[in-house]
């Protein structure tokens, strides 16, 4: 005869001897997914740190207004934003397949009221400058109220960098027009408009300027032109407005960027062509 263990005790003893592997086995994993996320971290930091050093290098070249131009003033102020600081300027990272025609357009039309510089630069990203970048540079006489330096990059929609540090974007030509508009001179400051009726039907030709951009079928594109064409209706500007407004700039834009996938009936061509002469 001999002694034998309990069931219950070997069946314990026998749980404790495997259990260190299965916990070995979990730790092993973890240690690599560990190591993943660490390996992702480490590509993004990475890929910020070019792109810092890109900004630097950029925001580091002399400006273009000349040096005699910089003892003559600007008469006009734009309204206060503490988060442009008091250089006032700002980055606008744009894809070279949809260039943010409305930059050039505000630059024109504010001339007078609020001087805006646009300088362009290339990111790595793109392989070589695209041929709407000569458009992109304008001359200013006397000290801009706004630097706008824009880059060309692969990215999915405009963005627009107010603040690098704290991370402050705006994204999308259209919520980038909506800023400026808070920015720049209080008569295209179209939200100032005691009737809000008139405000929000400003903000739904905004809205499908946005939804334009974003679209992907011809069918989706067309019903979207449609609305722009009862927009103006009869009138001369986009609803109604007794002259151009950030709503026709947005909406020439985002038509020019469509080129002549945009299929415009009679009405919106003369209209484009109205626009072209004031904005271009």
């Amino acid at each position: 005869m001999y002694t034998m263990k309990p069931v219950q005790e070997a069946a314990r003893t026998q749980g404790q001897d495997k259990a260190p592997s299965s916990a070995a086995t979990g730790s092993k994993g973890d240690m690599a997914a560990l190591e993943g996320r660490q390996e992702d971290i480490l590509k993004k930091l990475s890929k910020l740190r070019i792109d810092i050093e890109e900004l630097r290098a950029i925001l580091r070249q002399p400006s273009q207004v000349t040096a005699s131009s910089l003892s003559t003033s600007s008469n006009v102020k734009c309204p206060p934003c503490p988060e442009l600081g008091e250089s006032r300027d700002i980055v606008v990272y744009a894809s070279p397949k949809n260039p943010p025609y409305s930059l050039l357009g505000l630059a024109r039309v504010w001339r007078a009221s609020c001087p805006i510089q646009i300088s362009n630069h290339t990111h790595s990203s793109v392989k070589e400058a695209p041929s709407a970048a000569l458009t992109f540079v304008n001359e200013v006489t006397g000290v801009p109220n706004l630097k706008i330096i824009l880059i060309w990059k692969e990215v999915p929609e405009t963005e627009l960098v107010i603040n690098p540090i704290r991370h402050i974007a705006v994204r999308g030509e259209t919520n980038i027009l909506r800023f400026l508009s808070r920015v720049g001179p209080t008569d295209y400051a179209y939200e100032a408009n005691s009737n809000l009726s008139q405000v929000a039907l400003l903000d739904e030709v905004l809205d499908n300027c946005q939804r334009l951009a974003r679209s992907k079928t011809v069918k989706e594109k067309q019903a979207i032109v449609r609305t722009f064409n009862a927009s103006l209706g009869k009138s001369e500007w986009m609803c109604g407005q007794p002259k151009l407004s950030i709503i026709d700039t947005a909406v020439w834009s985002v038509l020019k960027q469509q080129g002549p996938s945009a299929a415009l009936t009679q009405t919106l061509t003369k209209w484009m062509e109205r626009c072209d002469s004031m904005l271009l």
